[in-house]
């Protein structure tokens, strides 16, 4: 049976508190027996698909947060993902974390379990941004977070920020950046904030400073490649061979299968997304399917792919997508050339630095066929 899954992402929805400018699932629930039934189920369904986890390449595990469950429920989550998942020999196993909710022990146990990545959501190191974000962690436990991760062992590290927040300015998004950057880290996310329906943030703002963010974007790249620290995807920056395997693999389209509320999955023809409601996913809800023919899910794939600088090589997408790419969507290159979005050389396709800024119109051409 040839493995239909290349990766596995797991779904930890628990928050301490919902900050204000995030739409991802999370839930505040600290009731013992909807954490012991949702910890239970991750198992069971684990469980069940092991003979798909097999060889994989990478684990993601994401929320919410992770770093939100105690030691006896990390204890179990681990142990579950360990029983029945086999990995690769050079794979890579992130977790997201809080740098409040975070400790000496847990971090213990993440490495102890196979955790060869983590990564820290810090957001901002300015007071300010992170009153306008709803965000909770302070800087000095950020500090203390990384300080202890580095220092138990971890190497790979990756942190979050974001620009392009009301009332953030650039010598705001410099610092951020500085202060950042004197962590040394391999890794790097810098998202452009999104006012995001049904979040307290949408309901105070009815926009962001397009221009503003667009220059916080450009001074991103030069400080960071300071630092022999590459672009490599719209958002994300790394030094030579740290960049995210997992988030990078799902850009190239490749397979993974999720578990948890709200996960999605994909097997290389449909995807599938579990109901955004713990209390409905622990009860058994059906996944909502996605699918679609072949050709618009190829147009899907190839937009994805585009997110990054390296875009595609013309014989990875007939390999990836399963039909003569190159002619069936032939139009849509030549226009986003004429563009000057993407270009073309012998063996492929590429993002301009214009197609990474704009990567919103890339994607449309491909979606919307």
């Amino acid at each position: 049976m040839v493995n239909p899954y290349h990766s596995l992402y797991l779904h930890v929805p628990f928050c301490q508190n919902i900050c204000d400018y995030c739409n991802l699932y999370s839930v505040v629930n600290n009731e013992n027996s909807t954490r012991t039934s949702y910890l239970g189920l991750i198992n069971s369904q684990l469980k069940d698909a092991s003979n798909s986890l097999v060889n994989l390449q990478s684990i993601f595990v994401g929320g919410g947060t992770p770093s939100q469950l105690t030691i006896p429920e990390m204890k179990y989550f681990l142990k579950s993902v360990n029983d029945h998942v086999t990995l690769r020999g050079d794979y890579e196993f992130s977790v997201e974390c809080n740098p409040s909710s975070i400790t000496d022990d847990k971090l213990k146990l993440l490495r102890d379990s196979g955790v060869n990545r983590l990564s820290f959501g810090a957001q901002s190191t300015t007071r300010k941004t992170r009153s306008v974000l709803g965000r909770r962690t302070s800087k000095s436990q950020l500090d203390q977070a990384l300080n202890s991760a580095l220092n138990i062992g971890f190497e790979n590290i990756n942190i979050d920020l974001i620009y392009g927040v009301p009332g953030q300015e650039i010598e705001d998004w410099q610092y951020d950046l500085e202060t950042a950057l004197s962590y040394n880290l391999p890794h790097y996310s810098a998202y452009s904030l999104i006012l995001e329906e049904d979040t307290v943030l949408a309901e105070k703002f009815s926009s962001v400073d397009d221009e503003l963010a667009v220059d916080m974007y450009d001074l991103t790249a030069e400080m960071l490649s300071t630092k022999d620290l590459r672009r490599y995807e719209i958002s994300n920056y790394s030094k030579p061979g740290k960049h995210c395997k997992h988030n990078y693999d799902i850009w190239k389209g490749k397979s993974y299968l999720g578990i948890g509320p709200a996960a999605t999955s994909y097997d290389g023809e449909k995807r599938w997304s579990q109901i955004r409601d713990l209390e409905k996913w622990i009860a058994g809800h059906a996944p909502e399917i996605d699918e679609i023919p072949a050709k618009d899910r190829a147009g899907e794939v190839i937009s994805f792919g585009f997110r990054t600088v390296d875009g595609w090589q013309k014989t990875e997408l007939e390999n990836i997508c399963g039909l003569n790419t190159l002619t069936e969507f032939s139009d849509i290159f030549q226009d986003l050339i004429k563009s000057e979005l993407i270009y073309e050389d012998n063996n492929s396709l590429k993002p301009t630095e214009q197609g990474l800024l704009f990567a919103d119109s890339v994607a449309e051409a491909f979606i919307f066929i």
